[in-house]
């Protein structure tokens, strides 16, 4: 599949999934829909927040869940019936705004107030270091500072200053100082088409770009061309193509990845200085005394992420293993935040901190992300970590070889999603209203992040959490912002409560993360994502969007955990990252005692001891 296409398929599917959200909210109809991305945690919202935040009129319709099961070919990795069916909660709700329009930007700022008493909502405990603690009051402090302190939105000290925003080229930027990726096909917000744009070479193209000024827009809302992309091949464009001369714009040019590249492509992309002029200041110096090591952190709940956090320890503890034998290993801790309210059987089997549900008198409905947030309220509270830095990550993330700190001196790090868009200039109206009366420009210093995941030091943590929570609430409570931003307005509200806590110039790693079957090598990625279905035909085809002969889907595993032994894939079938994949839950399964039994019954009756044996 073309990486056209694939760009294509995964953009599709996000609209589709927007669209059903909306349209289902609208109609008041409660809608089954399989999402590739849909989280898997059971319906559960969050919402203590200070004054008027309060959800004030909320109605929650009951969902219905549909069984599709469909049986493949003996060849087929899941050897158990699909249920690839995910239930829509849907809600009515009401937002409380000023005026004008906009959020209260206080209510946002306030840290988000924890009952005193939450921890007596049922039993609470930590699993730190393998000793399970009792938790005290959610209000104590905790490692890094004793507690959450209220947050900023000035930027702190020792970050980046720039002298133009990210993603804008600056003026008097030449062509010698572009970068050329020949052979490589860029998208963005097409500034200057090229059906009648069609200068005679790459450098002629490449200094229009240059000269290029947005007209009739106010200086704060127009963007520069920062990105040209020029065909010069006409045997591999075809005469249609042949020396167009595309002028375009993307807010975080460096955190994009090509629409196509390789030898078959005719395109030539030339990137005008991405990230601008930067000015060094201490944030950007690593102290050669400072340790770099970060605590590992996820969230979980229900039968599905259950089987994913014991496959995710396990390669997490095996990495870990060989990145401390290599040296200098920055891979630290590692926490499962279980936003249950309760104890599981894994308390003993991994480190575990109980974050409690929202509180009995606040109603709940079936935004099912909103959990995340506040366990992360929660957990912060009490946290006892000796790290000075944190990776969120999530259960269906597999470790493949160990990760260095990424971070730029203080500066976080984090992956770049392309669906995450807070710049966009249709979004810009919603944006203001969370974030105040901003430019485009500015919106651009946005990151295209959701908090996982994302590296950054356990203090900017304490500024982000708190916002991030109030933002879920705020942006799920509006109805313009829930309809634009569908199943993924919680991370466009962990992108926002970034930028208010004055976190600037986030350095975008694609390599941080693979998502198969989209992408396919091992290298150079730290972590396999495995959030997307994966289906193909018995000779290795890729079937996209239809049920192959051969598939694997976690969604297959909602409720039980997979069988040890899942079938191999197809021999002719070229992903490499797929292949890992049932090789890395086969061999985690294996090592875990007990397993079959497990299956049958979804519980852990045998603890694995965290010993990599071999």
């Amino acid at each position: 599949m073309s990486s056209s296409r694939r760009r294509s398929w995964i953009l599709l599917t996000a609209i589709a999934a927007t669209l059903v959200f909306s349209w289902s909210s609208i109609s008041g109809l409660n809608e089954l829909v399989e999402l590739q991305q849909l989280p898997d945690d059971p319906p559960i919202i969050l919402s203590e927040t200070k004054s008027n935040e309060i959800v004030n009129n909320l109605s929650t319709n009951k969902g219905s869940s549909l069984d599709t099961s469909r049986k493949s070919k003996s060849e087929i990795a899941n050897d158990a019936s699909l249920n690839t069916s995910r239930t829509k909660f849907l809600t009515k709700v009401t937002t409380t705004t000023s005026s004008t329009g906009s959020i209260d930007q206080d209510e946002i700022d306030t840290v988000a107030n924890i009952p005193d008493d939450a921890t007596q909502r049922g039993t609470t405990g930590t699993n730190i270091g393998g000793v399970k603690q009792k938790s005290g009051s959610v209000g104590g402090g905790g490692g890094g500072g004793g507690g959450i302190t209220k947050p900023t939105v000035t930027s702190p000290l020792n970050r980046v200053k720039q002298t133009t925003p990210a993603g804008t080229a600056s003026k008097g930027t030449t062509c010698k100082a572009s970068v050329i990726l020949p052979n490589t096909d860029f998208w963005g917000e097409a500034l200057v088409p090229g059906y009648d744009n069609r200068p005679d070479t790459a450098e002629e193209c490449c200094k229009l770009c240059a000269e290029y000024e947005q007209k009739g827009i106010p200086e704060e809302d127009a963007v520069d061309c920062n990105l040209w992309v020029y065909c010069e091949d006409k045997e591999l464009c075809g005469s249609t193509y042949y020396k167009q001369c595309w002028l375009k714009h993307l807010a975080h040019p460096d955190g994009t990845a090509p629409t196509k590249q390789g030898p078959d492509v005719g395109w030539t992309t030339g990137l005008m200085q991405p990230r601008g002029i930067r000015v060094e200041e201490n944030g950007d110096i690593v102290d050669p005394t400072d340790d770099r090591k970060y605590h590992i952190v996820i969230t979980a709940q229900g039968p599905a992420t259950h089987w994913q956090s014991r496959v995710h320890y396990y390669w997490y503890k095996k990495t870990l293993k060989k990145c401390e034998a290599a040296g200098n290993c920055h891979m630290g801790g590692w926490t499962r935040i279980l936003h249950s309210g309760e104890e599981d059987d894994l308390m003993e089997e991994m480190p575990t901190f109980v974050a409690q549900q929202l509180p009995p008198e606040h109603p709940s409905h079936g935004y099912i992300v909103l959990n995340r947030p506040w366990a992360f309220v929660q957990w912060l509270k009490e946290a006892k970590i000796k790290e000075k830095y944190v990776l969120m990550s999530e259960p269906d993330h597999v470790w493949l070889k160990p990760m260095p700190n990424l971070m730029v001196g203080q500066h976080a790090a984090a992956f770049p999603f392309f669906y995450i868009e807070p710049s966009k200039k249709e979004y810009l109206p919603i944006v203001q209203k969370f974030v105040g009366q901003i430019s485009r420009k500015e919106s651009e210093q946005m990151a295209p992040i959701g908090n996982a995941p994302t590296m950054m030091s356990y203090s900017d943590l304490q500024r982000v959490v708190p916002i991030w929570f109030n933002l879920s609430i705020a942006i799920h409570n509006d109805k313009q912002a829930a309809k634009e931003w569908g199943w993924v307005q919680e991370m466009y509200a962990f992108s926002l409560a970034a930028y208010k806590a004055g976190l600037r110039d986030i350095g975008l790693h694609i390599k941080l993360m693979s998502q198969p079957p989209f992408d396919t090598t091992l290298d150079p990625y730290y972590i396999l994502h495995y959030t997307y279905g994966m289906d193909y035909t018995l000779d290795g085809v890729f079937t996209p969007g239809k049920y192959g002969e051969w598939r694997f889907d976690k969604r297959s595993y909602s409720q039980k955990p997979p069988p040890r032994n899942l079938g191999e894939p197809p021999e002719k079938m070229g992903n490499e990252l797929v292949r890992h994949l049932i090789h890395a839950i086969n061999e985690a399964t294996n090592a875990i005692p007990g397993w079959d039994e497990y299956v049958k019954t979804g519980v852990a009756k045998e603890i694995w001891d965290g010993v990599i044996r071999g």
